[in-house]
């Protein structure tokens, strides 16, 4: 299934939205979800790091996700830093095409040969859309989450598609 997914600006208009989503499948907003931070701590993280990139995610002229990517100064490496669809929009197919989306922009904007992010080691359906797209464990952790990485010299993003429905929306 595809969808007209891009990644805006948040602005005057959307910052409201964007802080309304939610992976909490109660829908209920809390400043640590289960799996990440809330939007809301990422977008102010991101006025006060240098390196960090916030998007929202929309799809056909809907906002369903978040994500804030961009280069760790303090650890030398480009990071997907926070990537999540909403509860109302999960398991639509939009995490998979979000993920590409994203991964393609930065490697557009910054240049970058090698993505690393880090998720909750119980995370176990994001961890297997990001190893289906070439993400594999470092071994480290980093505030306890598990650390994958991926060189995007090594996968196509165009034909980088998960093969299981079953986890589409997987954030």
């Amino acid at each position: 299934m595809s969808h007209r997914l891009r990644l805006i600006n948040i602005n005057k208009k959307n910052w409201e939205t964007v802080l309304e989503l939610t992976t909490n499948e109660n829908e209920s907003h809390t400043l640590d979800e289960q799996f990440i931070y809330s939007n809301a701590w990422s977008i102010v993280q991101s006025e006060f790091e240098n390196g960090w990139t916030i998007k929202a995610i929309e799809a056909d002229e809907t906002i369903i996700g978040f994500t804030m990517y961009g280069y760790d100064e303090e650890r030398k490496l480009y990071e997907l830093c926070s990537f999540m669809i909403d509860s109302r929009y999960q398991h639509h197919g939009y995490g998979t095409e979000a993920l590409e989306l994203i991964l393609r922009e930065m490697e557009r904007k910054y240049g970058c040969r090698e993505v690393y992010l880090s998720t909750a080691p119980n995370n176990d359906r994001a961890k297997h859309l990001y190893e289906e797209f070439g993400f594999h464990t470092t071994g480290e952790q980093w505030n306890g989450e598990d650390v994958y990485k991926c060189s995007l010299s090594t996968i196509s993003l165009h034909n980088a598609r998960p093969r299981k429905t079953d986890l589409r929306g997987v954030v």
